[in-house]
């Protein structure tokens, strides 16, 4: 995602063009030496009054990153905007033209981080849409390095908010680059922020970034995830570093950090608030019983059971995300206590509401070895050999005799 660098000023060879001369029309562009630059395109047109023609003839054949760029790019990357001016509204010159990479002086503008010339260029007709050979729209680099004017004006122009290369859509870019303000603009405009591209949504992007105010701005947004993928994510998060984002996506506070073993916890407090997330079950409030449950495990998350109790409302809301988090928060729940049958049986719980019946099955099986005879544990394993039997008639569902 880094931009072209831009050729130094004294590296003539930089814009080989065929001839000294010619070479010579591209630096003046560069340097925005208009009056160099009126006199050698004179001279190269001959008096044959086609200077337009002559000047989109005259491109750099140098390889590197400005091969194909002619005068209108070169001016543009470098902020030229006289240069800019003379070329489009009195020469007419081509405002699309492209490079052998189909960068257009739009692109250059933006790589070249010179707003004013990106600005006059879409002022003055140049497509807000246009791709370049990887697929890339404007909106895709502007996102991804995180040039939040250039993302404006683009928007202000009508690009199109979702366009889709094989990276994903800008905010699949942005989230990956860990651009929050260029991420926050772009949800403002209603960007998808559940899109999926080669499998993957923002929200995937943003954790393995390890981008927590990506993740804040997804998930107060709406955004979901494959369970899967984040339950695999999960395993690796304390080598990745992106604990805290996985933290933020299962509800903790915005303020939460992770506890220092050598504070004191306090129990008491925390058997205040597990009393208050019962009496709020009871009660069917289930929403208020997660909240009260996520103060209990800010401080102490390593408690099980506060896991499982808030797996149980999130799975009671249902809504949206929220049969993930009831996943999460009994996989956080096995993880501490992998020898509790009801660690098993909530992330089964979890896994039919997904419709993931393999693995609610293999869930429930683990949970019987644990406590064999389990009744409650047994009637939920027939439950889900019947619906992965109902989902998936011709395929073999469990690796038991039991299925």
């Amino acid at each position: 995602m880094a931009p072209p660098p831009p050729p130094l000023r004294s590296d003539v060879a930089m814009f080989s063009a065929g001839s000294k001369k010619r070479s010579m029309l591209l630096q003046a562009a560069y340097d925005g030496d208009l009056r160099s630059f009126k006199k050698l395109l004179t001279s190269l047109d001959k008096r044959s009054g086609r200077l337009r023609e002559k000047v989109e003839a005259v491109k750099v054949e140098a390889d590197g990153v400005l091969k194909g760029a002619g005068a209108l790019h070169l001016a543009a990357g470098n902020g030229r905007l006289e240069i800019c001016s003379y070329l489009v509204e009195r020469l007419r010159v081509d405002v699309d033209a492209v490079d052998c990479g189909d960068r257009t002086p739009l692109l250059h503008a933006l790589f070249g981080e010179n707003v004013v010339t990106f600005k006059y260029l879409l002022d003055h007709g140049a497509n807000q849409d246009k791709v370049n050979t990887d697929g890339f729209a404007p909106l895709h680099s502007a996102a991804g390095f995180g040039y939040c004017e250039m993302v404006e004006l683009l928007l202000a122009k009508g690009a199109y908010i979702d366009p889709v290369t094989s990276c994903g859509t800008p905010l699949h870019i942005a989230c990956t680059e860990g651009e929050d303000r260029t991420v926050k603009i772009l949800l403002e405009h209603n960007a998808d922020y559940n899109k999926m591209v080669n499998g993957m949504t923002p929200l995937y992007f943003a954790i393995s970034a390890a981008s927590l105010k990506c993740v804040k701005l997804l998930v107060e947004a709406g955004a979901i995830a494959n369970g899967d993928y984040i339950l695999n994510y999960l395993q690796d998060a304390p080598s990745n570093g992106s604990a805290e984002c996985l933290n933020c996506f299962l509800g903790f506070g915005p303020d939460w950090q992770p506890r220092n073993d050598d504070a004191r916890v306090d129990q008491q407090k925390i058997a205040e608030l597990k009393s208050q997330g019962d009496e709020a079950v009871e009660k069917k409030d289930f929403l208020s019983a997660a909240e009260v449950y996520s103060m209990a495990l800010e401080l102490d998350p390593d408690d099980a059971t506060l896991f499982a109790n808030r797996s149980l409302c999130w799975l009671h809301i249902g809504k949206g995300g929220k049969p993930l988090l009831s996943l999460l928060d009994a996989y956080e729940c096995k993880k501490r206590r992998p020898d509790w049958p009801k660690a098993c049986y909530r992330q089964s719980k979890a896994l039919m509401l997904l419709k993931e019946y393999k693995g609610a099955c293999d869930a429930l099986l683990e949970g019987l070895k644990l406590d064999p005879g389990n009744a409650e544990i047994e009637d939920e394993l027939w439950k889900a050999v019947e619906s992965t039997k109902l989902s998936a008639p011709t395929q073999a569902m469990c690796t038991t005799d039991i299925c």
